[in-house]
């Protein structure tokens, strides 16, 4: 598949650039994955509580507060989402205060001086073809007629993947959040719908705008085994679209958290959940569904009270969830292909995405 071939090369390509600038004089190489999960736990943002757990799936061990323990200091942020690099390195994307700061999935060290300039309320971040590049809101607003603040200036930052230096941004939209690349283009999420870029050098042309009637917003992608594209439309449901062809192909109704809109998938299934709330916000009952890629069918897969992101294991196909708290530790969840729990283990605060190296 050409997806799969163009990542292969672009994490070797990338791999070298990034470990040129890292701290150590002769780097070892990193791990293909071996059963490690990096859990983010986005924390409280008022008190700045963001945490890094390690899971070990061989093993089915837990150690909180990972990063202050390689560290010996707090991140002193709140970690709204994180990636893994081509590299190997995670990249966790911070706000109050804003920047990108990257590890070292093996340790939890700091590998880099966080990436600050042009960071502005960040939202998602990926690196391809050689460059890092962050999702923004930016700090402009307008507020919508139900009386939510919709940032109407986001953009994306663009920065050096070998020294980190930033080098441009450019506006995308309102309400920017999720971003993936295939091949030259990067796909990204806008209340406005997706948003098509050819990339080139340093220029990103807008190449299409993939909407859909009623005009909801994307959130965010996975990709499945053919190489095609899932994105996630609260109020409507996921939608997959040929990243060649620029085209929706399918559109399944599912519920999608309107909180997080998160997806994740195994290649075979595309996995959402959503939570639903009392009249005084109160969760009532959360569910993660099962897309299936092929026929579109839909399944309930596991319940719970209250989650906030999900991931799914490339070595076991488990899927992670968490049972959320943002006052005290959140109860991540470990689910089997067949939807019966495996494991239980406590994390940290506000536990939201799930990293596997």
């Amino acid at each position: 598949m050409k997806a799969n071939r163009f990542f292969i090369f672009l994490a070797v390509a990338i791999s070298a650039l990034l470990s040129s600038c890292n701290k150590s004089d002769n780097p070892e190489p990193f791990p293909i994955f071996e059963g490690k999960v990096i859990v983010i736990n986005e924390g409280n943002f008022s008190e700045q509580s963001g945490s890094i757990s390690l899971y070990n799936e061989n093993t089915g061990e837990m150690k909180n507060r990972a990063f202050e323990d390689a560290n010996g200091f707090s991140i002193g942020a709140s970690i709204v989402s994180a990636s893994v690099a081509p590299s190997g390195h995670a990249m966790l994307v911070c706000n109050n205060p804003n920047k990108i700061v990257i590890v070292d999935p093996r340790n939890m060290k700091s590998a880099f001086t966080p990436i600050t300039q042009h960071v502005s309320n960040p939202r998602n971040t990926i690196v391809t073809n050689g460059r890092v590049l962050v999702t923004n809101w930016g700090t402009d607003y307008i507020v919508n007629e139900f009386g939510f603040w919709e940032f109407n200036k986001s953009y994306i930052s663009v920065y050096d993947a070998m020294d980190l230096k930033y080098i441009k941004k450019f506006d995308v939209g309102t309400d920017v959040e999720g971003i993936v690349s295939y091949g030259s283009k990067i796909f990204v999420a806008t209340k406005e719908g997706v948003k098509v870029y050819e990339t080139f050098a340093d220029n990103f042309t807008l190449l299409s705008t993939i909407s859909l009637e009623g005009g909801a917003a994307a959130k965010h992608f996975a990709f499945d085994k053919m190489a095609n594209l899932w994105v996630s439309f609260p109020g409507v449901g996921v939608v997959q679209i040929s990243p060649e062809a620029l085209t929706v192909e399918k559109i399944v109704s599912v519920p999608v958290d309107f909180m997080s809109g998160y997806i994740s998938g195994d290649g075979d299934k595309v996995y959402t959940f959503n939570t639903v709330y009392d009249n005084n916000y109160m969760p009532v009952e959360s569910t993660i569904y099962a897309v299936d890629i092929l026929s579109g069918a839909v399944t309930e897969f596991y319940k719970g009270t209250q989650f906030y992101g999900l991931g799914v294991s490339p070595k076991t196909g488990n899927i992670f969830t968490a049972e959320v708290s943002f006052t005290s530790n959140s109860v991540m969840k470990v689910v089997g292909k067949n939807g019966m729990e495996v494991n239980s283990r406590a994390a940290g605060i506000g536990t939201n995405r799930f990293l596997f190296y």
